[in-house]
């Protein structure tokens, strides 16, 4: 995207705000009847006062699909999100300022700012009197507890490397997690992992590098999988082999301590949160009940929105065109490139292995038909870096708009339009052809392309390139839809290598935005929750390189993360199709605590309040 079309966007953005109207279609309580002795004689001519109705604020919003899990170190999917930012508290919490153009940190589970004890020892004080919703204290053996499950070398929890490589990197963790294993220590004692408990309201993380800052220590343990667990309840949920919990399957194994109680859950229909009066920061939330309606398919969202049944709707493609003048519509940027995983281990498939193969795939997309006419507004991309990976760098200056992406984006438009070019296609299908001996009585290879059956723009591109794919590959592969529901990409793939062959996905990185390379983590074989099985050892080793120099010099990250994303487009990692790019409307009656869209924050709605 040009900076001259950011700038236009962030220009119109900061022009929006959200319209407050006041009223309400919820009955008011019955007024306040005059007491029962009032004297015969007349009372005086000041009328008696009455109390004003009470009307409970529901926010109401959804999920395009139902939570896996609330066992939120385990729990890949983006959308655990929400449960555990209602019913999960935090180290710090991001909170809107006071003026609603940025956001601050907001002290939670956490006293103050991390302590520097020395360059690589930092001590984090723990709020005492923190509770659980059951009343159990929360101290530091319960994060001390937590720590050691993140870090489960028999589980191998899929969100672990977020606790010992984030903003910093702990000393010895990924070596705990991983002792036993290739390339790793045979054994590593817990006491040598660079967590410690200090005293009851203390703990010490140590890491491996030097030169962070105290906001760099809070950024690594934000998110929804830096949140504690319950000691007694995970026991209680645990296996006899240690293997496997049943922690956070549903409200019976799971205990929240966040500023909403999770009351109740409809798999599949609503969850139902309300307001915890005895938080350390109620004060902070002024909803009294939230209720996340599980809502997949955009009819069924429109229809609900213009009801007022949920307070905010993000159109797709289908439905962009009925709002996109609408005086409520806000747009913003995304760390979101939209893009295909691709299967190279199906044994069904004699191409799977082959990056001739990818390559051929990559080639056959037409990316600006897409990204326009499919996914509605978009911007077509045959890169992967987003458009905001680097913006929260000190220089600010995103890796797209650095020399060192331009000259990516250069190389992919010498293909063609976003890379889309139907002869270099076929020829790297010949190619890969040859290469894995494929005979006539072999063809046409069919390719399983796998969506959750609700996801509608993916739908339309696999049907789009059913109809392409036959004239641009001459008949010798082919392109066939499987659709499935109830269940994420992540789980679908879980069902065999025989199943799939290319699946949509959308996986972003918020860590990119000041790191540009930490984008493509989920892509690295140390990455135990990645959605694709294809490693590339230069890949891997070009990855680490960046993370060694990522507190040096920036000019230094960029040009590193250019050969990062060079790797990744000559052996085609996976296949970008867009970039995102988001359009969101809100109900008159919510009133955000921000003026625009904070990139890294967002609306801060679960801050916001209703009308009066």
């Amino acid at each position: 995207m040009s900076k001259k079309l950011i700038a236009l966007l962030m220009a119109a953005m900061m022009l929006l705000s959200v319209a407050a109207a006041c009223g309400n279609d919820e009955p008011a309580e019955t007024p306040t009847q005059p007491n029962a002795n009032t004297p015969t004689t007349p009372a005086p001519t000041t009328p008696a006062p009455t109390e004003p109705a009470v009307t409970e604020k529901v926010y109401k919003t959804y999920l395009a699909s139902e939570v896996a899990s609330l066992n939120f170190i385990d729990n890949v999917d983006s959308n655990a999100a929400t449960p555990a930012g209602y019913a999960m508290s935090q180290l710090w919490k991001m909170y809107p300022n006071e003026d609603g153009t940025n956001y601050i940190w907001m002290d939670d589970l956490a006293v103050g700012d991390p302590i520097q004890v020395d360059d690589y020892n930092w001590q984090i004080k723990l709020r005492e009197g923190a509770t659980w919703q059951n009343g159990d204290p929360i101290n530091a053996d319960t994060w001390m507890f937590t720590f050691q499950q993140r870090l489960n070398p028999k589980m191998m929890p899929r969100m672990a490397s977020f606790l010992y490589s984030n903003v910093v990197d702990i000393v010895n963790g990924e070596n705990y997690l991983m002792q036993g294993t290739e390339g790793y220590p045979a054994t590593v004692a817990w006491e040598d992992v660079g967590l410690k408990k200090v005293d009851d309201y203390t703990i010490q993380i140590t890491t491996t590098d030097t030169g962070y800052t105290p906001t760099d220590i809070k950024k690594h343990f934000d998110g929804r999988d830096n949140t504690p667990v319950h000691q007694g309840m995970w026991e209680s949920c645990l296996s006899a082999d240690g293997l496997t919990t049943s922690y956070g399957s549903d409200l019976e194994h799971f205990v929240g301590c966040g500023p909403y109680t999770f009351d109740s859950w409809e798999y599949d229909s609503i969850q139902v949160y309300t307001k915890n009066p005895d938080h350390w920061n109620a004060d902070k939330y002024n909803f009294d009940k939230i209720e996340v309606r599980i809502v997949p398919e955009m009819n069924a969202r429109v229809e609900l929105f213009e009801k007022g049944e949920i307070f905010s709707l993000s159109p797709d493609a289908n439905t962009i065109e009925s709002y996109i003048d609408d005086p409520r519509m806000t747009t913003y940027g995304s760390l979101s490139v939209y893009h295909i995983d691709i299967n190279c281990m199906n044994p069904t498939n004699p191409l799977s292995g082959s990056v001739n193969y990818r390559k051929a795939i990559y080639h056959s997309i037409d990316r600006v038909m897409a990204a326009d006419s499919i996914f509605g507004h978009m911007f077509p991309v045959g890169t992967y870096v987003n458009d905001q990976a680097g913006m929260l760098s000190e220089s600010a200056l995103t890796y797209r708009e650095s020399e060192y992406g331009k000259a990516v984006t250069d190389m992919v438009e010498s293909w063609g339009p976003a890379g889309y070019n139907p002869e270099m296609a076929l020829d790297y299908l010949n190619k890969a052809l040859a290469e894995c001996n494929v005979t006539d009585d072999q063809l046409p290879i069919k390719v399983k392309y796998c969506i959750d059956e609700g996801e509608l723009s993916w739908k339309a591109l696999g049907e789009y390139m059913m109809e392409q794919w036959p004239v641009i590959f001459e008949g010798k592969m082919e392109l066939e839809i499987i659709p499935y529901a109830g269940m994420s990409a992540t789980d679908f793939k879980k069902t065999g290598d025989d199943k799939w062959d290319l699946s949509p996905n959308d996986w972003s990185r918020s860590m990119s935005r000041t790191y540009p390379h930490t984008c493509f983590l989920y892509y690295t074989s140390t990455y135990s929750g990645r959605p694709n099985n294809y490693l590339n050892a230069d890949f891997d080793a070009q990855y680490q390189y960046c993370e060694d120099i990522k507190l040096g010099d920036y000019d230094t990250l960029l040009k590193e993360t250019q050969k990062l994303e060079e790797i990744y487009l000559d052996t085609v990692i996976h296949v970008p199709v867009c970039q995102a790019l988001n359009y969101e409307l809100f109900v008159d009656e919510i009133v955000l605590p921000v003026k625009t869209y904070i990139p890294g924050f967002g609306w801060g709605a679960i801050f916001g309040d209703i009308a009066e």
